[in-house]
């Protein structure tokens, strides 16, 4: 196919920010490469990119790297790599190579370590049906580990995370709390049974949602990380529609409850509540209204679904034996508005 030459993209006056941390400002006024086989770039605030290759096939790519969640470096490995591959997911593509991002001191904390998160980020990419082609390491005291991803998808079946229509339903696929979970777990006040719930849940691939989510014909996605409910919610609506939320039906982890009260709440909840504390009506006040604003490590997929398309998602859901929870439904107005009932 014929491709133009090279083009650049210039945000000339700062955008709104989207999140906490969000990047988009130090941009202002600096010219950004791009051609037109570039469907998904910066200007989007997707959750990964896309690039054209030809009519019917486009690459997906995204990056994600954190620091320990976990004690266990081989379930840390696999929870990094999952969190990682769940970009590629979200936008309806299937991942094909991974490298690997890793930040380890091997003289301060030991090889043995490192081999066992490198060989549960493998499983984990092996699992996925992806390649692992290699990757970079740098020498550092503080652990960090995750992949750089790159996926497959057809150009027209892309899902964005801005694409949802009034009267859509608001679907779920795995309970909130791991901030919550993980700050706890620090302090050792987490069961042993809450603690594994947990740890599997946050390593559980998207594979399956996002091949349910495609099968019922979803008009937008994206997937709960480090911004909250909240912040993930705010992406998909921006300025264009409003959500609501039915309290009573988010899903938690075991736990998440009691430890809230307890007050183990993480840095990124009082963060993700400052800043998007104006967005959020909420008529009631309990732990279910502030959950919104926990930030979660490799969560679930937030899908936007026609009323028609639902019983085409629950019957696919159970052949794979996915959960999932109806938490919402989109509004026309109040737009930009997450309203908490």
């Amino acid at each position: 196919m014929d491709v133009k030459l090279t083009q650049h993209t210039r945000f000339g006056g700062c955008a709104a920010k989207i999140g906490p941390g969000d990047l988009s400002n130090i941009l202002c006024g600096i010219d950004v490469p791009e051609n037109s086989n570039v469907i998904v770039g910066l200007r989007g605030f997707e959750d990964a990119g896309v690039y054209r290759l030809r009519e019917d096939l486009a690459i997906v790519q995204t990056l994600d790297f954190f620091t320990p969640v976990v004690n266990d470096p081989y379930w840390f490995g696999q929870i990094a790599a999952a969190n990682a591959m769940s970009d590629i997911y979200a936008m309806g593509a299937r991942p094909i190579t991974a490298l690997n991002i890793v930040c380890f001191s091997p003289k301060d904390l030991g090889v043995s370590v490192l081999r066992e998160i490198l060989r549960g980020g493998i499983d984990k990419v092996r699992e996925a049906g992806a390649s692992l082609l290699g990757g970079h390491s740098v020498d550092d005291v503080e652990i960090k580990y995750g992949l750089s991803v790159t996926g497959l998808v057809h150009p027209e079946k892309i899902v964005k995370n801005e694409g949802a229509e009034p009267g859509d339903f608001l679907i779920l696929t795995k309970p909130l709390g791991t901030g919550i979970l993980i700050t706890a777990m620090k302090g050792n006040s987490v069961s042993k049974d809450a603690e594994q719930r947990l740890i599997t849940g946050m390593a559980t691939l998207n594979d399956r949602a996002s091949v349910v989510m495609l099968s019922a014909g979803a008009h937008a996605a994206t997937d709960v990380t480090g911004f909250g409910l909240v912040g993930h919610l705010k992406e998909m609506i921006k300025e264009n529609l409003g959500v609501e939320i039915y309290a009573n039906s988010l899903p938690t982890f075991p736990e998440s409850q009691r430890l809230f009260g307890d007050g183990f709440l993480p840095n990124g909840f009082y963060r993700n509540r400052d800043f998007y504390a104006p967005f959020v009506e909420a008529n009631g006040k309990n732990f279910l209204y502030d959950l919104i604003y926990d930030p979660q490590s490799s969560g679930g997929l937030l899908i936007a679904l026609s009323e028609n398309s639902t019983y085409r998602f629950k019957k696919a859901a159970a052949q794979v034996s996915l959960d999932y929870w109806v938490i919402g439904r989109f509004l026309q107005k109040p737009k930009g508005k997450i309203i908490v009932k």
